[in-house]
């Protein structure tokens, strides 16, 4: 008997059998990957309602532990601090005389000098007047002197300051200080003073020449000027004959 060969496989067979194993293969990789493609959140069905996340730049990240409380997180720590005090309005600086007169000539020497180093304008002096407004006194009792809003104002003798007003009625801003002059208790008072620039109070111990004040227009007053008194014993007698005699000039 003649033994058959065995007939060569139609490589067309062969062909499409390589082909099957390839596409088996592909489908299980696939079906491995595919859970692993597909983010848990994101809906096969729509994909073009997969959200996007983006991260913004420069925004801050925190890590946390899984193991980590709530409580155990730091919060950030602020401190308050106290503004410091604001800074005290202090009186404008003393501007000098804009007006003088041959009216007196002061003393530097002397005990007691006038409340100007110089002579000033002096509009208005002791006793009877026509009140120049509906407020103001007929009887004046002292010198009204003019050298210029703002002149500072010099006290006329060692003493004790005894009453101050800041402001206070018609006189205005003003201090009246006692001094002991030839053995007589003479008061002065300076008057009108310019709002914010009194520098004594009740109780100071002042020196002739100390500044209490620049001439200003508070109170009854039509303009600026000091009104400048002395009172002996508590009474007002008229201030020019007194400090004229005083000073020596």
């Amino acid at each position: 008997m003649r033994s058959e060969r065995p007939r060569p496989r139609s490589s067309t067979a062969h062909i499409r059998r390589f082909r099957l194993r390839s596409l088996l293969a592909g489908t299980a990789a696939a079906l491995l990957v595919a859970p692993f493609a597909i983010p848990a959140f994101a809906d096969t069905g729509e994909p073009d309602a997969v959200p996007v996340i983006r991260t913004l730049e420069g925004a801050q990240t925190v890590t946390i532990d899984a193991g980590a409380s709530i409580g155990a997180i730091a919060r950030e720590q602020f401190s308050v601090t106290t503004p410091p005090p604001p800074k005290p309005v202090l009186p404008s600086a003393p501007r000098g005389y804009t007006s003088t007169a041959e009216t007196f000539t002061n003393n530097p020497d002397s005990a007691v000098q006038w409340p100007f180093t110089q002579g000033v304008p002096i509009s208005d002096g002791f006793g009877y007047r026509n009140a120049p407004c509906a407020g103001c006194s007929s009887l004046h009792q002292g010198l009204d002197m003019n050298p210029g809003a703002g002149t500072p104002i010099q006290i006329i003798a060692d003493g004790v300051v005894a009453e101050v007003g800041n402001p206070s009625g018609e006189l205005g801003v003003y201090a009246i200080v006692d001094h002991a002059i030839d053995g007589q208790r003479v008061s002065s008072l300076y008057a009108h003073m310019l709002s914010g620039s009194l520098r004594v109070q009740v109780g100071d111990q002042v020196k002739v020449t100390d500044i209490v004040g620049q001439v200003g227009n508070t109170g009854m007053s039509t303009g600026a000027h000091l009104h400048f008194g002395i009172l002996i014993d508590g009474v007002a007698v008229d201030p020019f004959p007194f400090m004229k005699a005083k000073v020596g000039s």
